[in-house]
């Protein structure tokens, strides 16, 4: 490739990249936002916890089902057609949420909502192995998931001040506007491979043409090597334990325990975003600079959350404030940035041109965890009882970080039992 080439190739993956992230912002948007908006909802919805957390879980349980597909259609429609198109689902589903009459109507807009956001990670991840080299993937997923952060950020305090200003329906109902000039941007600047944006002699650098792979025997591939349940039921967990409470009940358990104001909750949820931001870039150097090693990384981190979930379980309501806010930024870097690490040893484990498909595969994982766990805990709560102004008690609370503790344990557990990916360049 020339210099003049190279030159020009640089900036227009950046571009790539950046529109790709933006997409990913609002997908941690869309995930993370009912912790916010849950005590509202479940006001003017009327539905109790079971029921909110089925609401949130739907948009888990839709994207988990969509991953396979997600993960054919980035190998073979390719990123660019796959993202814009469902895109404009997503933006259906929010317009729903926003004017939905019941909790019926609000759950189907929320499956909407997963459907349409399922092809982001995929896409994205099967895009950055077509566009950089391989020792570069690491620290690009972890820029990803920092700016995927930025998403859960803004699903946090600006998130409970708009709603708390205009109303949690005209929230998502701007949601929907701005997801359709989302899948515009995605139509227009992303390219599946630098040969489909000019440059030559970059076509498919690591396999075939989008449109071109054998799919189902790359799903028996990936569907047929142990290591990668392992690494499956390491996401499920981690991220069972992080959805269910960064996603939906550290809200409610910041109101009802502690008793904080919206605006105030806002600001404590955003330590998870926080811990995210920081953590995406700091687990790439973690596992490949430092300890040079994926599984010890994901040990290291599982056990240190599992520490977190002990110190909840044991004072649910002792904490001061301030702690609350560190802890939860500490929960934001070992559980929720963690799956930088995860999936790269995902991609380590199969062959670029099967990217799309082991990625989708396994981020099915992390969103059938927050589907079980969001109405798991939500009927762990209903099952304590609620005092006389309606919140749940601290008693229930407490059962829920034991619940949460407990799967922290067995998550450290898991990690024990993982294959080391990580290979030295040049090996």
């Amino acid at each position: 490739m020339s210099p003049r080439l190279s030159a020009g190739l640089r900036p227009y993956r950046s571009t790539v990249f950046a529109s790709l992230a933006l997409a990913y912002m609002l997908v941690t948007f869309h995930r993370l936002c009912p912790a916010v908006t849950a005590v509202d909802m479940m006001r003017d919805l009327h539905a109790g916890g079971g029921l909110i957390g089925a609401l949130s879980g739907a948009f888990f349980y839709s994207y988990a089902l969509m991953q396979l597909p997600a993960g054919l259609l980035a190998d073979s429609w390719g990123a660019r057609k796959a993202t814009s198109a469902f895109f404009l689902v997503a933006a259906a589903g929010a317009a729903c949420m926003g004017l939905a009459p019941d909790a019926g109507w609000a759950m189907a807009g929320r499956v909407l909502v997963g459907v349409g956001m399922s092809m982001i990670w995929v896409s994205t991840l099967k895009t950055l192995a077509e566009w950089y080299r391989p020792e570069r993937f690491a620290a690009m997923t972890g820029l990803l998931v920092a700016c995927g952060g930025l998403g859960s950020l803004l699903a946090s305090a600006p998130l409970a001040w708009v709603a708390q200003t205009a109303g949690w329906r005209n929230a998502f109902l701007g949601l929907a506007v701005v997801s359709v000039c989302v899948s515009a941007l995605l139509w227009l600047v992303v390219r599946d491979t630098p040969a489909q944006a000019g440059f030559k002699g970059q076509d498919a650098p690591h396999g075939l043409p989008p449109g071109r792979q054998a799919l189902w025997p790359g799903v028996r591939a990936v569907l047929s090597n142990r290591w990668g349940w392992l690494l499956a039921a390491w996401l499920l967990l981690d991220n069972g334990v992080f959805f269910s409470l960064a996603g939906l009940w550290a809200g409610p358990y910041l109101s009802h325990v502690h008793g904080l104001p919206p605006g105030a909750s806002g600001l404590a949820l955003s330590m998870f975003s926080v811990g995210l931001i920081t953590g995406g870039p700091l687990m790439s150097a973690f596992s490949t600079r430092l300890l040079k090693s994926r599984k010890k990384a994901l040990a290291i981190c599982a056990g240190c959350l599992s520490v977190l979930m002990g110190v909840f379980w044991l004072l649910p309501d002792g904490l001061p404030v301030p702690a609350v806010f560190a802890l939860f930024y500490l929960v934001g870097v070992t559980g929720g940035a963690t799956p930088v690490v995860a999936f790269t040893s995902v991609k380590e484990l199969f062959p670029v041109s099967l990217a799309g498909t082991a990625v989708g595969i396994m981020n099915s994982f992390p969103f059938v965890g927050g589907a079980l766990f969001q109405p798991l805990l939500g009927a762990v709560l209903e099952a304590n009882g609620r005092d006389a102004s309606g919140a749940f008690t601290v008693e229930g609370y407490r059962t829920v970080f034991l619940v949460l503790f407990v799967t922290a344990l067995l998550l450290t557990a898991v990690c024990l039992s993982l294959r080391e990916t990580y290979r030295p360049q040049g090996r």
